[in-house]
């Protein structure tokens, strides 16, 4: 068994665990050990404590002149002579309050070509058990605080409830060998996904090893080049966890909503509708009419700057919106409430919402929008060009991400014959080049660690530096850059 390690991850939520295989079992045979010697007396003081007893009973007999004296004085003695029994001191957890083990095979096929860049990581899809939802996470090559040669291997709860488990990772050798096995001791408190949570480490919320095993060695271990690892599970019986304290969530967001339409208390206007822009160089009316909306400017000014720009609290008239529906407008101001655009509206208006957020500077919806519209477009070589070229326009990164690692994996014969490569800027080529690289395993060192990065690492690596993340992947990774180049000067 292992002690688990606090590490410097994103937070206190993240723990790794060391290679520590006795600690735990030492330690609990170690705290008997010392209770043993302290209530238990040795076998020479029992006798010494028996002869004592012995001769002050003969001494009380001879000065009270009898047995019947004798007997009296015992009673007396052991109406006086009081026991307190504590209650039972337990190490570990008493057998039978945790549930049977629950075993999940997670497969990473081609292991062996993953990217082994420090850093870098691949997550399982999401998996149930207990009622909670997980994915493993594994860095092929480490994370940032692994020993060289590493791999680190995480379980992290994707659910908005924390969960205590105890489990265990397993690789068995294919041809009967020792399996490489590393668990925990004791029940593990795993955070809920996405805390708030102070911290400078890989991954919040995760628990797991930093040092999991050799890549060298696991290697060897690999079916039809898939690293098959058993995640062994457990938690308390049903009935038997306590439940949390109950503390009311910040209630700023909701109060927020409450003002959101409020005219009493509203200090901006905007009369929005008019003409809509329905196709480049033409121009209709609107089927709705102009609507106006009541809006407070303070979070406008914080989410929303270019709109917040366009008027000032106390104005005589309305700002003027026009090229933008009212129900998108509506999303937007309630989306810079706080509020959350419901999955439904977000499907159905994905583009007129891009649109208006990047219009207006409201870059997370903009982000938001997108990821929505990655994972519901339907790429084909008849509208690869189409789907790409409104990606640049709109600097959708993981979008153009999308498209060129649709074209990486098409046939080359069949792009080249249906794909008019005119109709893509020229400048998407570099793109396209590192989807090719990234898909045969080429450049994947640690000293073209941006250049391959995926656009989602680069967003969070930027944010978490306090840079924007919004632009194409050659406009971050050269943000990241400048901030780095910074901080050795500074430094």
């Amino acid at each position: 068994m292992t002690r688990p390690h606090a590490s410097p991850a994103h937070g206190q939520n993240t723990h790794r665990l060391q290679h520590d295989p006795c600690s735990w079992a030492d330690e609990g045979r170690q705290s008997v050990k010392e209770i043993t010697q302290v209530v238990r007396p040795s076998p020479a003081a029992s006798r010494a404590s028996r002869v004592d007893w012995a001769g002050d009973k003969r001494a009380l007999q001879r000065r009270s002149g009898g047995a019947g004296s004798s007997r009296t004085t015992e009673r007396k003695n052991r109406s006086i002579s009081m026991s307190t029994r504590l209650e039972t001191v337990q190490v570990g957890a008493p057998t039978g309050r945790l549930s049977d083990w629950v075993i999940a095979p997670v497969q990473f096929n081609s292991f062996e070509r993953l990217t082994t860049v420090k850093g870098a990581f691949v997550s399982s899809p999401v998996f149930s058990c207990f009622g909670h939802q997980w994915v493993v996470m594994i860095h092929p090559g480490g994370d940032n605080i692994s020993t060289d040669g590493y791999v680190s291997l995480y379980l992290g709860n994707q659910m908005e409830e924390a969960i205590e488990v105890q489990f265990k990772f397993i690789a068995k050798h294919p041809n009967g060998g020792e399996d490489i096995c590393m668990r925990t001791g004791k029940l593990m408190k795993f955070a809920p996904k996405d805390s708030a949570i102070v911290g400078d480490g890989p991954h919040v919320g995760y628990v797991g090893y930093k040092n999991f095993a050799l890549r060298s060695a696991l290697l060897n271990y690999l079916v039809n080049g898939a690293l098959i690892v058993e995640v062994h599970m457990r938690t308390h019986k049903p009935g038997q966890q306590q439940s949390a304290p109950f503390v009311p969530e910040n209630p700023t967001i909701q109060n927020m909503l409450k003002d959101f339409g409020n005219e009493a208390t509203a200090d901006v206007e905007f009369d929005v509708g008019g003409t809509v822009e329905t196709a480049k160089g033409r121009r209709k009316r609107a089927k709705t009419p102009t609507k106006t909306f009541h809006a407070h400017h303070y979070p406008l000014r914080l989410n929303a700057p270019a709109l917040a720009d366009m008027c000032q609290p106390g104005d005589v008239s309305p700002a003027a919106i026009s090229n933008v529906r009212p129900e998108i407008f509506k999303h937007l101001l309630y989306y810079c409430y706080g509020g959350k655009i419901g999955k439904d509206d977000l499907q159905s208006d994905t583009k007129d919402i891009i649109e208006a957020a990047d219009r207006f500077g409201i870059i997370n919806l903009k982000l938001e929008a997108e990821v929505c519209y990655v994972d519901t477009v339907e790429l084909t070589l008849d509208n690869i060009v189409e789907v790409v070229t409104y990606a640049d326009s709109k600097n959708l990164a993981l979008l153009k991400e999308h498209c060129m690692d649709f074209l990486s994996s098409a046939n080359k014969i069949e792009a080249a014959e249906k794909v008019s490569f005119d109709g893509i800027p020229s400048h998407l080529m570099k793109d396209l080049m590192v989807a090719l690289a990234r898909r045969e395993g080429e450049g994947l060192s640690e000293g073209g660690a941006l250049s391959t990065m995926r656009v989602s690492q680069l967003r969070k690596l930027a944010h978490e530096k306090g840079l924007s993340v919004d632009g194409s992947r050659e406009m971050l990774i050269d943000a990241i850059k400048d901030d780095e180049d910074g901080g050795e000067t500074e430094s």
